[in-house]
């Protein structure tokens, strides 16, 4: 994907169904379509599960592919939940997965949010929090763990009201885990799996992660909105691991009551 534009590739229909129209986002994983499914006439947001630079690494892509398939799967589990983004398949094409999600109009992430217009305020936060946490406590009742709960895997969209963050979706199921299942576990390059400075200590000295690191992690997410930066962010991810496993983050100053 390097040296590509944003929408370079729109036009192209995907497993003969779904044509895509332009970028919403992109990551470390590739990029995520605005689609319109063919088949029942309706607008789709479509994950593309690219290759780092194209490169084709039978053991990469089969991880990837695998990370895919467990969105997927755990994202089904909750589907209907009115805080989890819902994942309708995931289909291969020319090799490679593409999830097909739910599409919500005029959504931003958190993270853009806290970039965008500074540190939120606490009422806000909270009620972003409540939201994310009923997300989390359904997945942890039927044994899902996420494991990468922050800013950027959380969606604000509008409601019928008209207010723009009034939805509250968690996203990106991708690294979740079923502890004790015999699902394909994904590694890491650096043997971390998850993004430094949200992740609870224990999970960053490589113990097994359980619901109360998840409930770390949103901790984390929900001091940087209200504060505008995490509570572990130093310049560069060794740092920021170094902050989080030997030093107490500062206490916050705009949390109120």
């Amino acid at each position: 994907m390097a040296g590509e534009t944003p929408d370079q590739g729109a036009g192209r229909v995907i497993n003969g169904r779904y044509r895509l129209r332009r970028t919403l986002g992109a990551g470390g994983m590739g990029r995520v379509w605005l689609a319109h499914d063919e088949k029942l006439t309706c607008d789709v947001a479509l994950k593309e599960i690219a290759l780092p630079d194209g490169v084709a690494d039978p053991e990469r892509t089969a991880q990837r592919v695998a990370r895919a398939r467990s969105e997927a799967r755990h994202a089904a589990r909750l589907r209907g939940h009115p805080h989890v983004a819902t994942v309708h398949d995931v289909v291969m094409h020319e090799g490679l997965p593409w999830i097909v999600m739910e599409y919500v109009p005029d959504a931003v992430d958190l993270q853009a949010v806290i970039r965008r217009s500074g540190p939120l305020p606490p009422t806000q936060v909270a009620r972003i929090g409540l939201a994310v946490l009923d997300a989390l406590t359904a997945g942890h009742r039927v044994g899902i763990l996420h494991r990468d709960v922050k800013p950027a895997n959380i969606l604000l969209a509008p409601d019928a009201t008209g207010d723009p963050h009034a939805r509250v979706l968690l996203t990106d199921y991708g690294i979740a885990l079923r502890p004790g299942s015999h699902e394909p576990r994904l590694t890491a390059t650096a043997g971390i799996l998850g993004t430094p400075g949200y992740l609870a200590p224990e999970r960053a000295r490589g113990e097994p992660p359980t619901p109360a690191a998840d409930l770390f992690s949103l901790g984390a997410t929900l001091y940087c909105a209200v504060e505008g930066r995490g509570p572990f962010d130093r310049n560069g991810e060794y740092a920021t691991l170094t902050a989080l496993l030997s030093e107490e983050p500062p206490p916050p100053a705009r949390a109120a009551a």
